[in-house]
């Protein structure tokens, strides 16, 4: 029956895949094809600054071994025996994964625990990482919607009021994990309410068991918070490097603008309207956001690259998707060569 399951799952990843990649490669290919039909190619290409291009296809791989060393200085902190080239497969791969649909997750767990994270701090690092990750995001989030609404002068219109509902959910997650921080009790007890009523409705829920094992992951996550929150140094790394990890990925825009000959707006300003961009486009439970990441990039970036906008979406995908497909891809296969061939220098030894 598990296998039944496993199987189907399996099959359901695949198929989400495959067609979040073909959405995202025909808007992908319908956008080249824009670009060439609608401009010049030789006056595009001799004001192209080739330094700053080079600099936002590096802010993908600096980002992600930021991520990594996030890995390695949390899993050393903790006492944990971590390899820093684990760490990095964790990082790279996890997130050649991630691209592709719902395996994201499970891939890097398991990269985790080959990195030398035994499972119980596994589980922990992920989760307070992830949290990390959803605060830093946040404090941008309304940092950027303050900018958008404050200092451009920008009317509510619908994109902003959708990055505003999610940014207020956002807000109440970290508001919630923060108070699960100082008293987690009441929490405890909302969440076991709730999974109560739910278990009365909802026929999943009212299987056997249920609750309790719902109650379970909740306790584990609290006694996991109790175990790391003494740790200042270990939190101070984490969101200092969780910071500079969410900056890198943010200021890809900037680059391609300077690289596009384009100027009158700031790094920071870019930063913040980016922030506004990834906002919005995580409506779309797609690989790689397809479809709402170019919809909201025309939406919020579209004043600022004018002209340039068509050819500025697809180098933006190009570097923020194509490149981390392509990094990881090619850090997997080094690496399993890498394995294969120390496998193979024993047998050698054997046979000699």
């Amino acid at each position: 029956m598990s296998t039944k399951k496993g199987s189907k799952k399996a099959l359901f990843n695949r198929i989400f895949s495959i067609v979040g990649l073909t959405i995202g490669g025909g808007i992908l290919v319908g956008l080249v094809v824009y670009v060439g039909r609608t401009m010049d190619l030789r006056e595009l290409l001799a004001g192209m600054r080739p330094v700053w291009l080079v600099a936002a296809a590096l802010c993908v791989p600096f980002s992600e071994s930021v991520d990594a060393l996030i890995f390695f200085g949390m899993g050393r902190s903790l006492g944990c025996p971590v390899s820093l080239l684990g760490c990095f497969d964790a990082a790279y791969i996890g997130e050649f994964y991630y691209k592709l649909g719902p395996a994201g997750a499970p891939v890097q767990l398991k990269l985790m625990y080959d990195a030398g994270m035994p499972a119980t701090y596994t589980a922990s690092i992920y989760t307070w990482k992830a949290v990390a990750n959803t605060m830093v995001y946040t404090c941008y989030a309304v940092a950027a919607l303050a900018y958008e609404l404050l200092w451009r002068r920008e009317s509510l219109g619908s994109a902003v009021i959708g990055a505003g509902a999610l940014i207020a959910l956002y807000l109440f997650l970290c508001g919630l994990a923060l108070f699960t921080a100082v008293r987690p009790e009441p929490i405890q007890r909302l969440i076991r309410r709730i999974l109560t009523f739910l278990s009365r409705h909802w026929k999943v829920m009212a299987r056997p068991g249920m609750v309790d094992k719902g109650m379970d992951k909740v306790e584990e996550f609290c006694q996991q918070l109790r175990a790391l929150k003494g740790n200042r140094r270990m939190f101070v790394g984490l969101y200092l490097g969780m910071f500079v990890e969410l900056t890198a990925l943010f200021a890809v825009p900037f680059f391609l603008y300077r690289g596009l000959g384009l100027t009158g707006c700031s790094f920071w300003e870019l930063v913040m309207v980016q922030c506004l961009v990834m906002v919005l486009s995580r409506i779309i439970m797609l690989p790689g956001n397809a479809g709402g990441a170019e919809g909201s990039f025309y939406l919020f970036m579209g004043p600022i690259f004018g002209q340039h906008l068509a050819v500025g979406m697809v180098l933006w995908r190009v570097a923020t998707f194509l490149e981390v497909m392509l990094v990881g891809g090619l850090w997997s296969v080094g690496r399993f060569a890498k394995r294969s061939a120390a496998r193979s220098h024993p047998r050698r030894g054997e046979t000699a």
